[in-house]
């Protein structure tokens, strides 16, 4: 008995033991089937979601296990799916459903009379993730002469359906001839879609074409029948145009308009190119350019691109040795003018930072220019501080005080210059001696004692040029050993540099606004080797030639 009694003890514990197990493991995995959407739902058609996007907690890392290359994304159904995250498998399924009906880009039909054409005729495409099927919604009535509306049904194999309209011409001529404005020529055969119907066409209307653009009714009757068309008058000529080679810069762009002229057309004309120029290739290309009018008549030309490099650093102009003054501001720019060869005017930068102005002394200034093809130019000029005789104030309220008596306010800036010459011209008695070191103070002598030489002409013409807003940049003779020096400027009042220097001359000479060439004439003329006006060119830039 006691042994009968041991036993169902023991089984009890064993199936308590087994029920306690299979609770452990039923809540172990409902615990981890709640960390994932067991089931996700898809568009057909769309993309396979990420494996994380069965996770709750979609930060996390997923990957599948299930093979995804055999489910079709486009085709409705459900699947069974395996996914591994944090080193768990987990069972999920994936529906994809088709809730979306089909769209499609419809197309008009024009058919010759007596034949029938499927629903699938009015259609040039479809997007849907399935199979779509097209049919008529009521058929049309293919008997009937002209136009008429036709209803598509199209149904994907979700059972999603859309509708939409077409029109349905049945005639045996064509909606629309064009005729050239032109020539305004037409023929009755121009109308028909089939050459069997010659022997019986004629024309009603029009009779002659109209003279201007538009789209005009006509009648052709074929046997004993009239059907309707239309003429639409046009310009079917295409454009014309010579074509035109062009120079570039590498890496600068030309429109292909810039490769034709002389365009003729009855409409307004655009120029493309057939296909881009390489604006970055040194050397000489082919390009095409296509002309096309408002009636999309096209012509072809063909022209040839040189594209150039820029490899000429910029010129620096006007950098010379200077005077300038204790504790007296100025401007290291002044005077100073950089032309490139391919951008033109262009800045300068200067380095001045040597230069110590509380200080008696020579310091090296330096100039320098780059061209946006990143050619560098640089001079150097020294600069001389010294002592000042004379304030800037002081010159400025003579000048104004000399400018207010030969000039008046609506003069222009060339007719003020010329007023500065003459005065400077006539004022001074020529002593062949000047501080050459130091122009304010050659200037103010020049004013108020009215003695001086070639360099007190060009220290007052510097101070009342200036003065008057006249851009300047100073000239010094290229001298040989025993050679006098002589000064003159360059100025510009807004068309190019010229020569003004209000020194007398023997032989006489009005040194005004002169350019290089005047200057080199009168050179030869008082002396060999061009020794008056000999000065480094490469230093200025060139004046106009006349």
């Amino acid at each position: 008995m006691r042994l009968r009694k041991n036993n169902r003890i023991y089984r009890f514990y064993i199936i308590v033991c087994i029920l306690l197990t299979l609770l452990i493991l039923l809540f172990a995995n409902a615990f981890k089937y709640n960390a994932i959407n067991k089931r996700i739902v898809m568009e057909a058609g769309t993309e396979l979601p990420k494996a994380n996007a069965f996770l709750k907690d979609q930060t996390k890392q997923a990957e599948y296990i299930t093979d995804t290359s055999t489910i079709d994304v486009n085709k409705p159904g459900k699947y069974d799916i395996k996914i591994e995250s944090n080193g768990k498998t987990y069972k999920v399924k994936l529906e994809i459903k088709d809730t979306v009906a089909p769209t499609a880009e419809i197309k008009n039909v024009d058919l010759y009379e007596s034949r029938v054409i499927e629903a699938q005729e009015f259609i040039k495409g479809i997007n849907d993730a399935t199979n779509v099927t097209v049919a008529y919604k009521a058929s049309p009535d293919f008997s009937k002469i002209g136009t008429q509306d036709v209803t598509l049904v199209l149904e994907d194999n979700a059972g999603n359906k859309s509708e939409y309209q077409a029109k349905l011409r049945i005639s045996k001529t064509k909606e629309t001839v064009k005729v050239d404005i032109l020539n305004r020529e037409y023929t009755v055969e121009s109308f028909l879609k089939e050459k069997k119907d010659l022997a019986g066409a004629s024309i009603i209307e029009p009779i002659s074409v109209p003279e201007k653009l538009g789209t005009y009714p006509a009648k052709i009757k074929i046997d004993d029948i009239i059907y309707d068309s239309n003429i639409v008058v046009t310009d079917l000529t295409p454009p014309k145009g010579d074509p035109v080679n062009q120079q570039t810069w590498q890496n600068d762009q030309i429109d292909a308009s810039q490769f034709v002229t002389n365009i003729k057309d009855l409409t307004n004309v655009t120029a493309r190119f057939k296909e881009q120029p390489d604006f970055t290739l040194v050397g000489e290309q082919t390009v095409k350019i296509i002309l096309a009018d408002e009636a999309n008549n096209e012509t072809e030309l063909e022209a040839k691109l040189t594209v150039v490099q820029d490899t000429e650093p910029p010129a620096i102009y006007g950098v010379k040795d200077n005077t300038i003054y204790i504790n007296n501001p100025v401007s290291f720019k002044k005077g100073v003018y950089v032309y490139d060869n391919r951008d033109g005017e262009i800045s300068v930068s200067v380095d001045s930072s040597k230069v110590n102005q509380k200080v008696a002394g020579e310091y090296p200034v330096i100039y320098t220019a780059t061209d946006s093809s990143g050619n560098t130019s640089k001079k150097e000029a020294i600069y001389t501080v010294k002592e000042m005789r004379v304030t800037m104030e002081q010159l400025e309220a003579l000048a104004d005080q000399v400018l207010a008596e030969i000039t008046t306010p609506d003069m222009t800036l060339r007719e003020k210059a010329w007023e500065i010459y003459q005065y400077e011209n006539t004022l001074l008695t020529y002593t062949g001696y000047s501080d050459k070191t130091d122009w304010m103070f050659e200037a103010y002598n020049g004013l108020t004692n009215k003695v001086g030489d070639c360099f007190t002409y060009f220290s007052m013409s510097e101070l009342l040029l200036n003065r008057i807003g006249m851009q300047t940049m100073r000239v010094e003779r290229l001298t040989k050993p025993g050679e006098a020096r002589h000064y003159w400027h360059l100025v510009n009042y807004g068309e190019g540099w010229y020569h003004f220097d209000a020194c007398i001359h023997i032989p006489k000479l009005v040194s005004f606004m002169l350019t290089d060439a005047e200057m080199d004439a009168f050179s030869a003329r008082v002396g060999k080797d061009n020794y008056y006006y000999r000065f480094d060119k490469e230093n200025y830039p060139r004046t106009p030639d006349k």
